[in-house]
C-alpha cells in the first residue's frame, strides 16, 4: 500500500530530523523564506551569527555523534565567566569562589556550610537555589541572574529547570573557595560548533540527506488547519488547501490553536493564555577592541545592565573572524510591554552604552551595532507551565495532531533534545505505516 506523506508544520530542526528519521514522504510549510526556524543563521559584517550561541553538547553521545557528522565541526574547549563587581568569575559560580572579594567568598562560603534552607521543600525554582546553595551563592548570582534572564520571579517558577543547573559536590565548592581549580558540569566542559555557516549548515545538511522524500513549501504561513470529522485534516496556506491523514506540528502552540477549525474548547484556549514565554533581542557588535579576554561568554546578573550575556563570536574559529575587528553578541530577553520592548536601533544603543559601561567594550572603538528581534526564544516554567501544557497538548492528541519542537511542545529544550524527540515522535509513525 501507497505510504501517505506526512505533513509538517514549520520547518526548523524537529521537523527536519522528524523527515530524516521518519524515512518516508512529509510536506513541510515554512512561513519563512527558508528552512531553519530558531537554528537560521545570519550574517553581519561579514560574519555569520546564531539566534543566540547554539554550541553542541550532549550526555547522549548517540545524539551528539549524529549532529556532529552533519557538517565538520571545531570542537572548543568551553570558557565561561561571569561578571561579578568588576572581576571574571569562573562559570558556573560556586566553583571560583575564591575569585570573590573576601566579604563575598567568606558570606557565600559560610552560608552555604551553614545553610539554613537546607531542611526545607524545594518546591520552586527560589526554594531550589537556597537549599541546595545557600544565602550568599543564591542572592550573589543565581537568583539576580535567572530574574534577569526570564524576567520573571524564581519563587513563581516550578522546578522543572533545575536539572540544567550545574550543582557540584560539596567538597568542590568549599575547595573553590581555598583557590582550588574545580570544574562544574563536565560533559558541558567541551562543545562542537560547525567550522563554517553557523547552526544552519546543520539545517541544510539534514534538509539534503531527505531532499528525494522532502516536499517544502518556504514563505508558506499555516492560515488554517480543518480537522475534518473523519480525522484528516485540511492545510491552507496560500489561500491553497490541501488535504492529509496525518499533521505533526512544530510551530508554536500560540500560533497554531489559534488557526485550528473547529476551535479548541474554552478550557484549551483559557490554558494556552496562561503559557508564558520571552522573546529575545540579539545585537551584534564589532569592535576593534574587547576586554572579555579568552572567554567565549560572559554571564551579567547586574539588574541596571541591559543584556544577561555577551559571546565572542571569533572564540568559534577563523572562519567567524575579521580581520579588522572583534564581533561579539548580546543576548536580551523580554515580554510585550516591559522596558526592553523596544525598537531594534534603541537596543543597540543601549547595549553598546552598558559595553562601554561594564569597560568590556569601549564605544571609541566600536565599529557598527546591529539589533534583531525574535518572537520566540525561552519558555517559562512558571508555577502552572506543566498542568497548562499538558491540557494543551494532551488535547491536540485527542485530534490526531502530534507536537514536536521547544513551542510546539512547549519544552525549554537544547538541540539535542528536540533531535531526540524527533526520532521518537518518527517512530510512532513508522508504526502507523
Amino acid at each position: 500500500m501507497k505510504q501517505e506523506p506526512i505533513c509538517v508544520l514549520g520547518g526548523g530542526l524537529s521537523a527536519l530530523a522528524f523527515a530524516h528519521f521518519y524515512g518516508g514522504k512529509v510536506v513541510i510549510f515554512e512561513k519563512e523564506d527558508r528552512l531553519g526556524g530558531l537554528c537560521r543563521s545570519f550574517e553581519t559584517g561579514g560574519v555569520c551569527h546564531d539566534i543566540g550561541p547554539h554550541i553542541f553538547f550532549s550526555k547522549d553521545r548517540e545524539i551528539l555523534d549524529f549532529l556532529t557528522s552533519l557538517t565538520p565541526m571545531n570542537r572548543l574547549h568551553r570558557s565561561n565567566k561571569i561578571f561579578y563587581q568588576g572581576r571574571f568569575v569562573k562559570y558556573p559560580f560556586e566553583n571560583e569562589l575564591s575569585a570573590l572579594p573576601e566579604a563575598d567568598r567568606d558570606w557565600c562560603l559560610e552560608t552555604f556550610i551553614d545553610n539554613l534552607y537546607r531542611d526545607y521543600p524545594a518546591d520552586n525554582m527560589a526554594a531550589f537555589f537556597y537549599k541546595t546553595f545557600g544565602e550568599g551563592i543564591t542572592r550573589a548570582y543565581l537568583e539576580p541572574y535567572n530574574r534577569k534572564i526570564w524576567k520573571f520571579e524564581p519563587a513563581f517558577m516550578d522546578t522543572q529547570m533545575v536539572e540544567r543547573i550545574p550543582n557540584p559536590p560539596p567538597e568542590d565548592i568549599i575547595a573553590s573557595a581555598r583557590g582550588e581549580v574545580t570544574e562544574g558540569y563536565l560533559h558541558q566542559l567541551y562543545f562542537s560548533y560547525p567550522d563554517k555557516g553557523g547552526t544552519e549548515s546543520i539545517i541544510r545538511a539534514l534538509a539534503k540527506k531527505s531532499r528525494d522524500r522532502l516536499e517544502v513549501h518556504l514563505s508558506s504561513p499555516l492560515e488554517r488547519l480543518q480537522i475534518n470529522p473523519d480525522g484528516t485534516f485540511r492545510v491552507t496556506t496560500g489561500g491553497e488547501m490541501r488535504d492529509f491523514q496525518w499533521v505533526v506540528s512544530t510551530i508554536p502552540i500560540h500560533e497554531l490553536i489559534p488557526r485550528l477549525d473547529p476551535p479548541a474548547p474554552p478550557v484549551v484556549t483559557g490554558a494556552l493564555e496562561k503559557l508564558k514565554y520571552n522573546s529575545i533581542h540579539i545585537t551584534i557588535v564589532q569592535t576593534a577592541r574587547h576586554n572579555l579576554g579568552d572567554n567565549l561568554a560572559v554571564m551579567v546578573p547586574r539588574a541596571d545592565i541591559s543584556f544577561h550575556r555577551v559571546t565572542r563570536l571569533d572564540f568559534f574559529g577563523e572562519n567567524y573572524r575579521r580581520p579588522d575587528a572583534y564581533t561579539l553578541m548580546t543576548e536580551i530577553t523580554f515580554r510585550p510591554g516591559d522596558r526592553f520592548d523596544l525598537p531594534d536601533e534603541e537596543i543597540s544603543e543601549m547595549v553598546v552604552d552598558d559595553l562601554d559601561r561594564l569597560g568590556l567594550s569601549p564605544r571609541s572603538k566600536l565599529k557598527t551595532a546591529l539589533s534583531r528581534t525574535f518572537k520566540y526564544a525561552y519558555v517559562i516554567y512558571d508555577l502552572d507551565h506543566r498542568k497548562n501544557t499538558d491540557i494543551v497538548l494532551s488535547w491536540l492528541r485527542t485530534q490526531g495532531i502530534e507536537s514536536a519542537g521547544r513551542f510546539a511542545a512547549f519544552e525549554y529544550i537544547n538541540m539535542n533534545t528536540a533531535v531526540e524527540q524527533a526520532r521518537e515522535c518518527a517512530g510512532r509513525f513508522r508504526n502507523l505505516g
